[in-house]
């Protein structure tokens, strides 16, 4: 237990993992097979610390099986303990309800024969019936293969599907790309990978988000400019002037906040529409995020559209997919921001920056290990291509590669070259367990487009949708005062929607008492909205139910809810929760006081009672902590992160004590 803890460690560990190693209680003389991520697999997967991949037998096995196969056969690891506990009680950080569309379609059926067999009424149907089942699972869209088959005949199958998908479902289908069908150079058929997206409506598109982590310097506010504002850097910051924040973040070019209003939109042939122009070096051939995979992602600046404009509201309005980037601190003095970003703001994804002349620091390793512990998927960005000698960024991504296959993460790394790799990577990235490494330059766009194109093709990981329907709760992140307007909170609905002059209830306070109050206005992504679907981040403003009263003499602060006036919510001041220590210098006992991350809430708790003497590295226990300032409202299932100095560990919350069960609390 203590060897998964230890991966977590700032201390760098140097020991290759490319042999199997032996388990408890297994037989030292019994043959072992060859574990995801061994050298054995990568001489297949893929061109493992820059080696190439000539070998005629490895073009005979399709790589994409292959990572199926390494994410079928991957070890459990302590971690994926605790992510599946939370994934029982709800799917994501919070616990929610939302359902984990991770799996895979349990529909039986072989689309290709479908798709190019003679078009009758009952396979019109049946195709419609997979289509409707793979876009609700998707949550509005989907990634479909078909073949192998002829070259020829890919056209005639991707105007049936464009055909039955309009007139069936409303939804266009569009042709991504096209591969060798993996069955060796004999073998002259391909495989078509079309994108079946719905359109965009009025305030309806899929939303994710991606929160952006990494060592001070590596370029994330950088890449997030460049990404969202398709304008190359000039080698002194320019494109991150777009993401910072405040005046000391643009003086000293380190990120010290939050910045969260950074978007990315596709449309629904997945062509990016933020700052399209003729002039355009970073989006891809024909508009669209990818292009072939001999280019790298590289675009002609004839093919760029000229109908879609830089206006916001414009781009919001055309765009299917929405990615939305959360740029967070890098220093170290800023971790609790950055731990408060990954925890509060419930991000699909993670996007690790590695600077490529730097290599892996600890600040790296901490979020990284942060990202881990959470349960969220992540793929790593390596910047600064250009700038470090060929030797220092092979020797960067062979780190990688140690660090993400060490015994605490156990990640299969994939190195991304080609729109072939994109395409693979984002039908195995849905795990959590494929791990792809894309190396990029802010300054020149070399392979910019292969990120975009990664992005226009994640998955979407929750069913929002199947929240729509329940009571209110909307998580605090953020609040402040608009001159002449009022206080406005921001944050993330987590389930059901809410409406303009709909009554909620504010909390808890200093008390734990919710009081009422109404939404007099809403904007979501920059703009004014009449309703917030569930999932959405967005901005309220409010008014309080009674006149006399104002929102801000009700202790508004970060942490606090907003929940249906029909419900009759608690907060609670002591929960017992089961966890797992990932490093300590030191034991703890109770009446440790560590800090607790859960959900939006961040507040020192005590231990009151452990079903241990001491806690090490590495120990399992079932713990009560015991807020010291002020009740939270928490639920079942949630994950937490505690933290104190160089002291981490993770957990999930199994029980909340009610106001009955609980002593009155202890004065800190």
């Amino acid at each position: 237990m203590t060897e998964h803890a230890e991966a977590l460690k700032p201390e760098e560990r140097e020991r290759h993992e490319d042999e199997p190693r032996q388990e408890a209680g297994e037989d030292a003389g019994a043959p072992r097979e060859p574990r995801p991520g061994t050298a054995a697999q990568a001489r297949v997967l893929r061109r493992d610390d820059g080696e190439e991949d000539g070998a005629e037998e490895a073009k005979t096995v399709s790589l994409e099986a292959e990572l199926a196969a390494a994410v079928a056969a991957r070890p459990r690891s302590l971690m994926d303990e605790f992510a599946q506990g939370t994934r029982s009680a709800g799917g994501g950080v919070d616990g929610s309800a939302a359902a984990d569309a991770s799996k895979p379609s349990a529909v039986p059926v072989d689309l290709t024969k479908l798709v190019t067999g003679a078009p009758n009424k009952e396979t019109d149907a049946a195709l419609r019936d997979v289509l409707h089942a793979r876009l609700f699972e998707g949550q509005g869209e989907t990634l479909l293969e078909i073949g192998p088959m002829d070259a020829a005949a890919v056209d005639a199958a991707v105007s049936r599907l464009a055909a039955i998908t309009l007139d069936e479902l409303g939804a266009g289908a569009h042709l991504v790309h096209t591969r060798d069908s993996g069955r060796g150079a004999k073998d002259t058929r391909v495989r078509a990978d079309v994108l079946v997206r719905l359109p965009p409506s009025e305030q309806r598109h899929l939303n994710l988000r991606v929160a952006v982590v990494g060592n001070v310097d590596a370029g994330k506010s950088t890449l997030v400019g460049v990404l969202v504002g398709g304008a190359l850097d000039n080698g002194r910051g320019s494109a991150r002037l777009k993401v910072l924040k405040h005046k000391h973040e643009t003086e000293s070019g380190r990120t010290s906040s939050i910045s969260e209003d950074q978007h990315l939109g596709f449309d629904e042939a997945g062509r990016v529409l933020n700052a399209q122009s003729a002039s355009n070096p970073v989006l891809s051939s024909e508009g669209r995020a990818g292009g072939g995979a001999a280019d790298g992602g590289a675009q002609t600046a004839a093919a760029v559209s000229s109908s879609h404009g830089s206006n916001w509201q414009e781009v919001v309005n055309k765009s299917s997919k929405v990615v939305s980037f959360i740029d967070l601190a890098g220093h170290e003095k800023y971790l609790k921001t950055t731990m408060f970003g990954m925890t509060a703001h419930d991000p699909d994804y993670a996007l690790v920056v590695v600077g490529a002349n730097h290599g892996i620091t600890r600040m790296t390793k901490e979020h990284l290990g942060v990202a881990i512990a959470l349960g969220v998927p992540v793929f790593v960005v390596v910047t600064k291509a250009d700038l470090a000698p060929e030797n220092v960024l092979k020797e960067t991504i062979a780190q990688l590669m140690r660090l993400l296959k060490l015994p605490g993460a156990r990640k299969k790394p994939f190195v991304v070259r080609t729109m072939d790799d994109v395409v693979v990577a984002s039908r195995a990235f849905r795990s959590g367990f494929v791990a792809p490494i894309f190396s990029v330059s802010n300054v020149s766009g070399a392979n910019m487009g292969l990120v975009h194109a990664f992005m226009n093709l994640l998955p979407s990981r929750k069913l929002w949708s199947a929240q729509g329907d329940d009571a209110v709760e909307f998580l605090i992140d953020q609040f402040f005062n608009v001159p002449g307007i009022g206080t406005v909170v921001a944050g993330t609905l987590v389930s059901g929607r809410v409406n303009t002059g709909q009554m909620l209830q504010l909390g808890p306070d200093s008390t734990g008492a919710f009081k009422p109050v109404v939404i007099k206005s809403i904007h979501h992504m920059r703009l004014p909205a009449s309703t917030l679907l569930t999932g959405q981040s967005g901005a309220f403003l409010m008014r309080a139910l009674k006149r006399k009263e104002h929102v801000r003499s009700m202790g508004l602060r970060k942490g606090m809810v907003l929940l249906d006036a029909t419900t009759h919510p608690r907060a609670a001041w002591r929960f017992r929760c089961d966890v797992l220590v990932l490093h300590s210098s030191t034991t703890m006992r109770c009446n440790y006081q560590p800090v607790l991350h859960v959900r939006n809430v961040r507040q020192s708790a005590r231990i009151t009672q452990m079903d241990r003497e001491v806690l090490r590295t590495g120990t399992k226990a079932s713990i009560e902590f015991e807020f010291l300032f002020r009740p939270e409202f928490i639920r079942v299932g949630s994950r937490l992160i505690f933290r104190e100095g160089k002291t981490k560990g993770i957990g999930n919350i199994t029980h909340v004590f009610a106001a009955d069960e609980e002593p009155p609390p202890s004065v800190p």
